[in-house]
C-alpha cells in the first residue's frame, strides 16, 4: 500500500511539472542565447560576427512562444539585429517585446533603433520615455543624446510638482497604437 502510495504521488508530481517543462527549456535557451551574444559583443562586431550574432539572436526567438509576456527574447533578437547594422527589424523586433508591456530599455532601444534610420523626433521621444520611466538607464546614452533629454525630464518634472503635467511623455510618433 505505501509503494502505491509513492507512486501515486510521483505521478502526481510528474504530471504537475510536465506543463512547466517546456518553458524551463525555453528559459535555459534565452540563458544561452544571452550568455553567447554578450560573448560575441566582447570582440570586434564585424562582417565576420555579425552571421553568428543574428544566429544567436534568432536562438532567443525561438523560445518566444514559450514564454509569453516575457520581452528578453524579443529584446535580445531585436539587439541582435540592431548591433549588425539592420534597424529596420531591430524595430520590428522592439515593437514585439513593447507588445509584452512597456519597459525602459524597450524604449532605450527603440529610441537608439529610431537614431540608426534617422527618425530624429522618434528617437527622442523614445529616449525621453525611457528616462521618464528609469532615469538611470540614459546613463548608457552618449552625453550629447542623454544631456537635451535630462533638460526635457526636468521641465516635466517641474510641470509635475505644479501639478500641470496632464500625462507622460508620450510614445514615439511611429508608435502610436
Amino acid at each position: 500500500m505505501r509503494a502505491a502510495g509513492s507512486i501515486a504521488a510521483a505521478l502526481l508530481l510528474a504530471a504537475l511539472a510536465a506543463p512547466e517543462l517546456p518553458r524551463y527549456a525555453a528559459e535555459r535557451r534565452v540563458g544561452l542565447a544571452t550568455a553567447a551574444f554578450q560573448g560575441l559583443l566582447a570582440g570586434p562586431v564585424d562582417a565576420a560576427a555579425s552571421p553568428r550574432i543574428v544566429a544567436v539572436g534568432e536562438l532567443a526567438l525561438t523560445a518566444t512562444g514559450r514564454l509569453p509576456g516575457d520581452p528578453r527574447p524579443w529584446m535580445i533578437g531585436a539587439s541582435s539585429y540592431l548591433v549588425t547594422g539592420q534597424p529596420e527589424r531591430a524595430l520590428e523586433l522592439y515593437r514585439d517585446a513593447f507588445a509584452t508591456g512597456e519597459r525602459a530599455e524597450i524604449d532605450l532601444n527603440l529610441g537608439r533603433a529610431y537614431s540608426r534610420t534617422s527618425r530624429a523626433q522618434s528617437a527622442s521621444a523614445a529616449f525621453l520615455r525611457a528616462g521618464w520611466i528609469s532615469p538611470e538607464i540614459l546613463a548608457s546614452l552618449p552625453d550629447d543624446a542623454r544631456a537635451p533629454v535630462l533638460t526635457e525630464i526636468a521641465r516635466r518634472s517641474d510641470l509635475l510638482e505644479r501639478g500641470e503635467l496632464r500625462e507622460p511623455p508620450p510614445l514615439p510618433p511611429d508608435e502610436r497604437r
